[in-house]
């Protein structure tokens, strides 16, 4: 069996085909172009499925993609990084312009859901006797999926479990969505980048001062990541205070699902025990008693295939 699972990012589309285990079979990358329009977007989309298909076809095609959108309807509603995708019904013009038939269906999925799906089905959640699954991905932004009783939870109107949106301080900084204090706006990448910027600017006793030769602007998370793991105390002090903000929403997502696991992925998860130590201690700090000993933490294990994957898995459930 063939699946095909497509990742659009503002950057960069993702093709990949797979058997119903998740074994990638073929790969392709494309610039997204965002900026020459939804027709040139998807059009390098059908183009890009249509070199995955082999000669004896395909059981279902995935397509996952930022937020905000409704999987159910098949349609897009204007992503941030992806200008005048306003109402795409992306599903239906897929199966039209493939030319598919109803036995073959078009999946949409949010991508972090999808990421959360994948690294249920294929990934950190794989061959674990588990139904209960929070995912997050720190990176850029922060976003998450929740698996609940072996199913991906989407909510009413299929946008359930915008974990980056979580509100950690009502008094807190405004986030990309026009909110405060969110998940996102206090422990992203961009979030801890913007501290350690303000820190160089302040010109302390910090090597990232000479990391990007006196330019705050030039200051982003691996640098802090990176000085850390030198043993640069103000880039520890900040890692230690990430890890705190992670585990703060962590914590919230625990009370809130009751996982077995929750997976930690995105490039600031990338600084490894530095990061996860700090997180996994102030969780077991943090959370209702009854709660302790009933989770397990662990790092994302698909890395930058998560999303591609995600798409393959939601499209695996419709069949």
């Amino acid at each position: 069996m063939n699946i095909i699972g497509i990742d659009v990012g503002g950057t960069k589309i993702l093709g990949i085909r797979t058997d119903e285990q998740g074994k990638i079979l073929a790969q392709v990358r494309r610039p997204t172009l965002a900026s020459e329009g939804v027709e040139a977007v998807i059009g390098r989309i059908v183009a890009m499925i249509r070199e995955l298909t082999p000669e004896e076809g395909v059981a279902a095609i995935g397509v996952g993609m930022p937020g905000p959108l409704d999987p159910v309807k098949g349609e897009v509603y204007n992503p941030p990084n992806l200008p005048g995708w306003k109402t795409v019904p992306l599903c239906r013009i897929l199966q039209e312009r493939l030319e598919l038939p109803e036995s073959v269906p078009v999946v949409l999925v949010n991508d972090a859901n999808g990421a959360a799906l994948a690294e249920f089905k294929f990934g950190a959640g794989a061959n674990k006797d588990i139904k209960h699954l929070v995912y997050f991905t720190i990176s850029t932004g922060i976003g998450g999926g929740v698996i609940t009783n072996g199913k991906l939870l989407l909510g009413a109107s299929g946008m359930a479990a915008e974990l980056g949106h979580i509100i950690l301080d009502v008094n807190g900084p405004e986030c990309g969505c026009g909110g405060y204090g969110h998940f996102e706006a206090l422990a992203s990448g961009t979030a801890l980048a913007k501290e350690a910027a303000r820190l160089v600017e302040d010109r302390r006793e910090t090597s990232m001062v000479e990391m990007v030769e006196g330019d705050p602007s030039q200051v982003t998370a691996e640098i802090v990541v990176e000085a850390a793991k030198a043993g640069d105390s103000v880039a520890c002090r900040l890692m230690e205070r990430e890890g705190l903000l992670v585990a703060a929403g962590v914590v919230s997502a625990i009370h809130s699902f009751n996982p077995e696991i929750v997976v930690l992925g995105g490039g600031v998860m990338n600084a490894g025990d530095l990061l996860f130590n700090t997180v996994r201690s102030a969780v077991e700090a943090g959370v209702m008693p009854a709660y302790r000993g009933t989770y397990e933490i662990v790092p994302a294990a698909l890395g930058g295939t998560s999303g591609a994957l995600g798409a393959v898995a939601a499209a695996l459930d419709e069949l």
